[in-house]
């Protein structure tokens, strides 16, 4: 399966990556990036990466009626703060732009991948969502505020299977995350918030907890790793690794733990007798 998120921009354009995952492999891999694409090249460069479904960091259209939409309020019973999508036009005021040109994002995909709006199928639909919510709800909080919003996000993607080191932006990151919340849509793993009518954000959950979420833990020292709830730390013991996972060791990360095994297998027996415990070999000069 293939989900594409976009980061919308005024100036600056939009920003594109596709994400690629099997139908049973956690792991989620980068497949392209793309920087400063405008509106109008969307359906070409869609075309060319063929997608299962588009994220876009945008509402697709105004509110209905007054300062924000139903979706918007629904987060904000969260404790997830979000802009407000107004009716009509916004007054007009420049700070609405951006939304401007998400607007344009999902005009321009329209005929190849219509606004979702319900339902349990995402596939060959442009969802709108929100890479703050998606990253307070694949957490399970809300991020502290001495917390570095990109080195946050960044983590909450690694703990969830992506790569971040591969992501040269925020913008990049937020385009990830969109892009993370259309692949849990299509296994099935999204809650819609909001009216159908005018608007609905997904996020990637299909069970939210009671309402507000807590507040994340104060972010660790540079000597510690970051803590997640339902995550680890990598067991690989190298003291730079600050990968959280789900299972023992990080994606290729047993190899660091071997590695180090072999380093203190030459000093002592409680390496060697966990290298036999896993069923490692030992290094060539102690064999």
């Amino acid at each position: 399966m293939r989900s594409l998120g976009i980061d919308v921009g005024v100036r600056k354009g939009l920003d594109l990556v596709l994400l690629s995952a099997s139908d049973q492999d956690e792991d989620t891999a980068i497949k392209a990036t793309r920087r400063r694409v405008p509106p109008e090249e969307l359906p070409s460069i869609v075309a060319d990466l063929a997608p299962d479904v588009v994220g876009i960091d945008s509402p697709p259209d105004w509110g209905s009626d007054g300062r924000s939409r139903a979706a918007e309020r629904a987060l904000r019973e969260f404790g997830i703060q979000s802009f407000g999508t107004p009716s009509g036009n916004g007054g007009g005021h420049p700070f609405y732009a951006w939304m401007e040109v998400g607007f344009q994002a999902f005009r321009a995909l329209s005929e190849r991948f219509p606004r979702y709006r319900s339902g349990r199928n995402v596939r060959g639909t442009a969802l709108e969502v929100f890479p703050h919510a998606s990253s307070v709800v694949l957490a399970g909080c809300l991020p502290h505020p001495e917390e570095s919003k990109r080195k946050w996000r960044a983590a909450v993607l690694g703990a969830n299977g992506v790569d971040a080191s591969k992501l040269r932006s925020a913008d990049q990151i937020d385009a990830a995350l969109a892009a993370l919340t259309g692949i849990r849509a299509l296994r099935g793993r999204f809650t819609a918030l909001g009216d159908p009518l005018e608007g609905v954000i997904v996020v990637p959950s299909h069970a939210l907890p009671p309402p507000p979420y807590r507040r994340c833990e104060r972010p660790p020292r540079r000597d510690q790793q970051p803590h997640l709830p339902g995550l680890t730390p990598c067991g690989c013991g190298d003291p730079s690794c600050t990968a959280m996972t789900r299972a023992e060791f990080a994606r290729g990360h047993d190899a660091k733990r071997k590695r180090l095994l072999w380093i203190r297998a030459r000093d002592g027996d409680e390496a060697v007798r966990e290298l036999a415990r896993r069923g490692w070999d030992l290094p060539p000069e102690m064999r």
